[in-house]
């Protein structure tokens, strides 16, 4: 390639990139989506005792009252949380029902 193509190949990307700065659509601007100003993460719902439901029946408000230690473990400890809440619900069902 010559100095003159060179030249010209330069020139055409400074006008493609002055006009796409123009652009509403430029390549690296606001609407390209590359570019984030603010990341919003989802946050969990606070679990308490005031935002659960009271049925009346101790064992199972027990069970769930379980939920709110969800609240201050790590993710990968939730299972066993959700494991024992179910544990205790079934318990408490099977007894109602008499088997």
């Amino acid at each position: 390639m010559e100095n003159s193509e060179v030249n010209d190949y330069l020139d055409t990307l400074d006008e493609t990139i002055e006009s796409s700065e123009e652009s509403t659509t430029s390549l690296l601007g606001e609407d390209s989506g590359l570019f984030v100003e603010e990341v919003v993460v989802p946050q969990a719902p606070i679990v308490s005792m005031e935002t659960l439901p009271i049925t009346g029946e101790a064992r199972v408000d027990d069970a769930l009252g379980r939920l709110a230690d969800l609240q201050g473990l790590p993710v990968h400890e939730h299972v066993d949380v959700f494991e024992d809440v179910q544990r205790r619900l079934h318990e408490t069902l099977a007894d109602l029902a008499g088997q």
